[in-house]
Parts: structure tokens; sequence; C-alpha cells
């Protein structure tokens, strides 16, 4: 097999990732197999549009300890085609009535404009771990009604042997949690379907038997936040409380794309506490700010308030995801 990195990129190693080059591909999530029910409907044809210009066109930034680095992410060198085709797969996978266009000239019954889709990546200087901040913001248009979508994931590794450490939790993972995030937010928005109890109890059940391996039960608690069930939400509630701190990161990620509006006490007394470990302090911030989306003004302040508290200026994850959320 061959190596993932270099010779020059294997010296690097020694003092971190500075300077490397190295060639990352990135895999296509794994579509849902979830049971949704919903109106009975003609199917919809969602139109994806590539509406990114200037700066926003480069998909992978590299800062801080990676400047002067070369990454390339095999497969994602049309990045919002890429996306188009991993949405469409969630949808059909969900069984939503939903034909993906990403014709420009299309007529299309919803259309996705988007505006950012990118990776920010940074290594912490000294052999620190690897942080890659996923982002996507777009305008949801269906016939007069048009609505702002959010999705933001932040994880880190520390690359002990290279790039192989980097993939499933920088890419793979934050990828997989971005196309179903979004996915939810459409059906949210403009679609309408909704898990049924049954499919509840089977998640729940699901996430019960892997609480203790490896990585935990992460794309459980995602599927949760997709159901658009409000009965799943005590189950990712008590998932913040987990062991593992990826796990309560998703959790709480979770917690925003199932409706988060009733659970801003919650999620104001965890965040503001400033007790929470760095990645779940981010996402918990995350799903007030996905609140703010929906309609919340309290929730979205809260947000553009991070600006003048120092974690904006020590932490890459929150300052990301406070400028994503603030329209910066």
């Amino acid at each position: 097999m061959r190596p993932l990195l270099g010779a020059a990129a294997a010296l690097a190693l020694a003092a971190g990732l500075a300077g490397c080059t190295m060639s990352i591909p990135v895999a296509r999530p794994t579509p849902s197999g979830l049971s949704y029910s919903g109106p009975r409907t003609p199917p919809v044809t969602l139109k994806v549009v590539d509406a990114r210009a200037g700066e926003e066109l480069t998909f992978h930034v590299l800062t801080a300890g990676l400047s002067g680095s070369t990454v390339r992410l095999d497969g994602m060198d049309a990045p919002v085609t890429v996306l188009a085709e991993n949405l469409a797969a969630e949808l059909e996978g969900r069984g939503y009535p939903v034909k993906v266009l990403t014709d420009p000239a299309a007529s299309a019954d919803v259309e996705l404009r988007v505006t950012r889709y990118r990776i920010v990546s940074r290594q912490i200087p000294g052999f620190g771990p690897w942080e890659a901040m996923h982002q996507f913001r777009a305008t949801l248009v269906a016939g007069p009604r048009q609505r702002t979508i959010h999705a933001y994931f932040f994880n880190s590794k520390r690359p002990l042997t290279g790039a192989r450490d980097l993939r499933q939790p920088c890419f793979d993972l934050p990828q997989s949690i971005l196309v179903k995030e979004i996915a939810s937010k459409v059906n949210r928005a403009a679609l309408g379907f909704q898990a049924g109890e049954a499919t509840v109890d089977e998640l729940v059940r699901r996430a019960r038997s892997k609480e203790e391996a490896e990585g935990g039960p992460w794309l459980e608690l995602v599927e949760l936040g997709g159901t658009d069930n409000p009965g799943a939400m005590e189950a990712l509630k008590r998932y913040t409380g987990h062991r593992d701190e990826l796990v309560r990161a998703v959790a709480y990620d979770a917690i925003g794309m199932l409706g988060p509006e009733r659970e801003l006490p919650f999620l104001e007394g965890r965040f503001g506490s400033r007790t929470l470990e760095t990645r779940e302090l981010v996402m918990a911030l995350k799903a007030i700010g996905d609140a703010g989306d929906a309609g919340d003004t309290e929730a979205a302040d809260l947000v553009r308030l991070q600006t003048s508290h120092e974690d904006y200026d020590d932490e890459a994850g929150l300052r990301y995801l406070v400028d994503l959320y603030s329209g910066r």
C-alpha cells in the first residue's frame, strides 16, 4: 500500500505538519436508512446553487501552523457539486420524495443557494493537534419564504503517524455530520417529514448499545437530531453528560438540528458556565445559534456578543463558529 505521507511530510511530522505536502482522500458519507412519514405530495425538486464568490471559492483554507503547507483533499475538486450529490443520497436514503438538481438554469420548487462551504484547518504550534472547522451557510428559498441555513462542526486530532490519523476525525466525520444536518434543516424548513416513535426508539436502543464502544454513538445522535420528532430530545440531552467529549459535542449539535428553541435555558446554562471542554462548549453555542436562525433574537444576540469574550481570540473553533452564525 502506498503511504499517505511522503518523505518530506514524514520528516515534518516530528516538529508538526507545517510546510508539509500531503493528499487526503475524503470519503462519501453513508446515507441514513431511517423511516420517515410526511405529507403525500408530488416529488419536490431541490436545486443546489453554488453562489460562492471571492475568497469563499477556496474550499480548504490552511492557517496558523499549516501556512505554507499543501494539502489536497482528493474527491473534493468541485465541493458544492459533491455536496449536492451527497445531499441527494441522504434525502433518498430517508425516503423523501425529493429530486436534487444542479443545473443553474433549471427551475425548481426549492432552491438552496450556497454562499459558504469550506474547511479551515490549522495546527497548534509545537506538534499540537490539527483542528478542522467545517462551515456551511446557504439561503433556502421556497416560494416567497427565505431562511438562512447554517451547519458547523469542529473537531481535532493530534497526528501521531500522519495523514491517516486525520482523515476520519478531521474530514470524514465532520463532512458526514454536515450533510445530514443540511438535509435535516431543509426538511424542517421546507418539507415537513418526521420519523415516528418506533424509529426514535430504535435509534435510542442503538445508541445505548454503542455507549462503551470506541467513538461512541455519534452517528445515532446525529440521526436522532434529524428525526424532527420532539420525543428524541430527552435522549440527546442525556448524552451531553456522556464520558466522551466527542459524543457530548455531537449531542449538542443534534439538539440544534432537532429544534433548540425550547431548550434555550438548558443550553444557555451549560454554555454560560464556561466549564465545558472546548468542543462541547463550541457546539453548545452552535445549538444556541440554531435557535437564532429559527427566529430567536436573544439567542442570535448571545452568539454575536461572543466577539468581546477572550475565548473569541484564543479559541479558533469558537471564533469561526461565531463569525459563521453572525454573517461574517
